[in-house]
């Protein structure tokens, strides 16, 4: 008996270190991401990856996800459409079926007919509406608000303000033109307001010279300009327009508030306006999850900002771990889906639920001021 009661623990022993190298044996699960992390447009993709970043290495030090380890699989889009759909193409070429991204709404709307609804995609950045509106893409979510709130809200800035002639420019792109659009549209048909479009027209991005336009913009009497764009072209425009006196107030979406935007335009930022998301990590008391995460950042990434979109692409990414978590299998889109739009996840800013088309429900675009030299929230 004895020598059974031995035999049978080292059978135990056996098949407990068995199962233990099984468990440490299994692949990891793959996460994808794609972004700008090259580039003009970089400051934005990486504010997204390293909220990605920090939510994997969080549960990976918890046991990983339905028993496996994460793994982030990610490529450079540049916020270019081509890039997007090579990006795309790849990742979906590595087996992946859950990423986060893409940055920019172009560069999003490009990948997400490369994945050809064979991923299911969660952005914390990419805002114009048809990404979500159209039905075209079942497996997209986001956590950030869309550019139909930040027109609205530009939209009645400038009417209490009593503001009657306004400009309204965009760089051709899906987000800017999208965005500018909008706003026309609401002045258009809002003829009690006395507000007139005395110019609508669209810039070549990247161009060194605005000298026409800024020319036009004088000639037009514009009290305020609506830019619909990244700050980029953004930053040259108005340091041009600045140094040619005029001083039309300029008003942008999220594509503008970026700490990039202050230091290449420089003292013609100073009284910019921009509309997007709540900035939770200047919030009063924030949470204990609001400031673990800042101070997590600040150790691995020493002198890096985290960006206008690192909370929501943690909340992005608690979101989709949940959902795999709950449907049990990480390629079963459908089941992910479902616990996105049905199930309310507690997140670093707040509780997060998605509606049919994939749009975060509550989330609301702010005003936000350059004041000496940062962005201020302020009323309208």
């Amino acid at each position: 008996m004895r020598k059974f009661l031995a035999a049978l623990a080292v059978m135990v022993m056996a098949l407990g270190s068995s199962l233990a190298m099984a468990q440490d044996n299994k692949e990891p699960l793959k996460i994808g991401y794609g972004g700008a992390l090259l580039g003009n447009l970089a400051s934005y993709g990486l504010s997204s990856f390293y909220g990605l970043e920090y939510v994997v290495l969080k549960a990976n030090q918890s046991g990983g996800l339905l028993g496996r380890q994460i793994e982030i699989v990610r490529e450079d889009d540049g916020c270019d459409p081509a890039m997007a759909s090579s990006a795309a193409a790849k990742l979906a070429g590595a087996g992946i079926k859950t990423a986060l991204g893409h940055t920019c709404s172009g560069a999003t709307a490009s990948a997400l007919s490369a994945y050809n609804n064979g991923v299911l995609v969660i952005s914390a950045s990419a805002t114009e509406v048809s990404l979500t509106e159209t039905g075209d893409n079942p497996y997209f979510f986001r956590t950030i608000m869309r550019d139909d709130a930040q027109a609205v809200l530009q939209v009645e800035f400038v009417k209490k303000r009593g503001f009657k002639k306004v400009a309204i420019l965009h760089d051709k792109g899906d987000y800017g033109k999208a965005l500018a659009d909008r706003a026309k549209a609401a002045f258009d048909e809002d003829k009690e307001s006395g507000v007139e479009v005395v110019v609508f027209e669209g810039v070549t991005t990247g161009q060194v010279s605005y000298d026409a336009v800024v020319s036009k913009l004088k000639s037009s009497g514009a009290e305020a300009l609506l830019w619909g764009g990244y700050y980029s072209d953004a930053s040259k425009l108005v340091t041009q327009m600045r140094a040619k006196q005029v001083n039309t107030l300029v008003v942008g979406g999220d594509g503008l508030k970026n700490e990039g935007y202050v230091k290449m335009a420089g003292p013609a930022a100073e009284g910019t306006f921009a509309t997007g998301p709540a900035d939770i990590s200047t919030a009063k008391n924030p949470p204990a999850a609001i400031t673990e995460a800042i101070a997590d950042h600040e150790k691995r990434h020493p002198g890096t900002e985290i960006g206008p979109y690192f909370f929501y692409s943690i909340a992005a990414a608690q979101a989709l771990f949940s959902a795999i978590e709950k449907a049990g299998d990480p390629n079963d889109l459908e089941a992910i889906k479902k616990h996105l739009q049905e199930d309310t996840v507690e997140t670093a800013m707040g509780p997060v639920r998605f509606d049919a088309k994939g749009d975060i429900i509550g989330s609301q675009a702010v005003m936000y001021e350059i004041k000496d030299g940062n962005f201020v929230e302020v009323e309208l």
